[in-house]
């Protein structure tokens, strides 16, 4: 796949992303149990709400981390590690009572280890994250069971067609919409590749790339490719602003 030889060099910094990820979670959350701690000693309905939505919000990251993790060519049981360390955190937090999150990555027929990764599929390309949580809270005048679950999707929708030009050129043209959670998501980076007698061709400013962002998760991408084919494959390769990572490809046609 050429997008796993473009990000074969990364493996070492995508360990030290995940630690980084990690360290930083506790710190967040160290420092709010500690401002928590000197506001009050008592308990009240305000301060196990902040702390219940504090829980959910590191949940959050820690899947979006783990899924950024592993769409650049981590190892599944990336998400399954990251969500133990949480466990483990939230254990270690006293401030009502003892607390436990208990979670389960999802199994089906597309989650593997709570992950799928769907890039093959034509015109549409899939990253996601799932997994359920039982959060409890118990202690001197507290007692908390709440189950959420979370699932992190960033999902691209590409289709797109050419205009023949003089020789074997042509102007292709593509629209890609991207999503967070099924929701309009804006892009940090895109990769565009055409095959050419069974290889995928980098598209750059020599292929007179064109990217125009409309703001609401649309984009319409415009090159020349250089190729005999009736029918031009497409790869695109995307980051959304979360740095995970999903590919599609489609099949232009002339019109």
């Amino acid at each position: 796949m050429c997008r796993r030889e473009l990000r074969a060099n990364n493996s070492g910094q995508l360990l030290i992303v995940g630690a980084l990820a990690i360290a930083i979670l506790i710190s967040v959350t160290t420092v709010y149990v500690y401002e928590l701690g000197n506001e009050t000693n008592s308990v009240d309905v305000r301060s196990i709400n902040n702390f219940i939505l504090a829980i959910k919000q590191s949940t959050r990251n820690t899947m979006i981390s783990s899924l950024a993790n592993v769409s650049n060519g981590g190892e599944r049981i990336v998400l399954t590690a990251n969500l133990d360390k949480l466990s483990e955190i939230v254990r270690n937090l006293h401030q009502f009572g003892i607390s436990q999150l208990n979670f389960g990555v999802l199994n089906d027929s597309v989650y593997d280890s709570g992950i799928w990764l769907s890039w093959n599929t034509n015109n549409l390309g899939v990253s996601s994250a799932c997994a359920n949580f039982t959060l409890k809270v118990y202690g001197i005048g507290v007692n908390v069971s709440l189950d959420y679950a979370f699932n992190i999707t960033t999902s691209i929708v590409v289709n797109g067609y050419y205009i023949k030009l003089a020789n074997e050129e042509k102007m292709v043209n593509l629209t890609c919409r991207v999503y967070n959670e099924g929701e309009y998501a804006l892009v940090k980076e895109f990769n565009i590749f055409y095959e050419k007698f069974g290889e995928w061709k980098p598209v750059n400013s020599l292929n007179g790339l064109s990217i125009i962002n409309y703001g609401n998760g649309t984009y319409t991408i415009s090159f020349t490719a250089d190729t005999p084919s009736e029918k031009v494959q497409v790869l695109v390769n995307t980051y959304d602003l979360r740095d995970i990572f999903v590919q599609a490809n489609t099949t232009c046609s002339e019109v």
